[in-house]
């Protein structure tokens, strides 16, 4: 029988890094909540305050910002194994600039901002993983930023194809296309083209 049962996805993400071993996993695990979100509800909401990061242990979410005008920009879709939340938010107290919500009924494991501090004050090598994490978050979100400035949409396109197959399996075309900062007709026009060959 799996000794961490309902964290066992959790666990399995963490041995990727080997930093924390079971006994730190055991204590990580004793910080959190478990929530589970039905589709269409929110985890975090523009506007308001984030009070909690959470690890997405299945089903799947879509990170958007609104503007004034009412348009939505998509930047992230979370699967399993992604952490998500509004840090800027969770830990400047200031309101969300980005909305979290469920596309799929999901199951979040979650922490508020006493229990996440705690857990990084009392077990050191979380907040070694969680150093390290934040490092290559800033990373990845640097290339994403020269990515979107020097790539067309047709290659965007293709790299989700390569790097996130889930994502054009399993998420709506139109959302798809807010990610790419692109128009839904513009999508179907690139799919069409990779179909054809061209």
């Amino acid at each position: 029988m799996e000794p961490f049962g309902t964290f066992s996805n959790l666990r399995e993400h963490f041995a990727e890094t080997n930093i924390l071993n079971d006994e730190d996993i055991a204590a990580f695990t004793s910080f959190l909540t478990v929530k589970r979100l039905k589709k269409k509800e929110f985890f975090t909401v523009q506007g308001e305050l984030c009070r909690s990061i959470g690890f997405v242990n299945s089903g799947c979410l879509r990170a958007f910002h609104t503007d004034e005008k009412g348009d939505e920009f998509t930047m992230y879709f979370a699967f399993l194994n992604w952490w998500i939340g509004d840090k800027t938010s969770f830990y400047s107290g200031t309101p969300s600039r980005f909305s979290i919500q469920v596309l799929e009924d999901c199951e979040v494991f979650q922490a508020d901002k006493t229990k996440w501090e705690e857990a990084l004050d009392q077990i050191p090598a979380f907040e070694k993983w969680y150093r390290i994490k934040v490092r290559k978050s800033y990373e990845a979100t640097q290339q994403k930023i020269i990515d979107t400035q020097i790539e067309s949409a047709e290659e965007k396109y293709l790299k989700l194809l390569k790097n996130s197959p889930e994502i054009v399996q399993r998420i709506p075309q139109h959302y798809i296309a807010s990610y790419l900062g692109i128009k839904p007709q513009s999508l179907s026009r690139i799919r069409k083209n990779i179909s054809l060959g061209r």
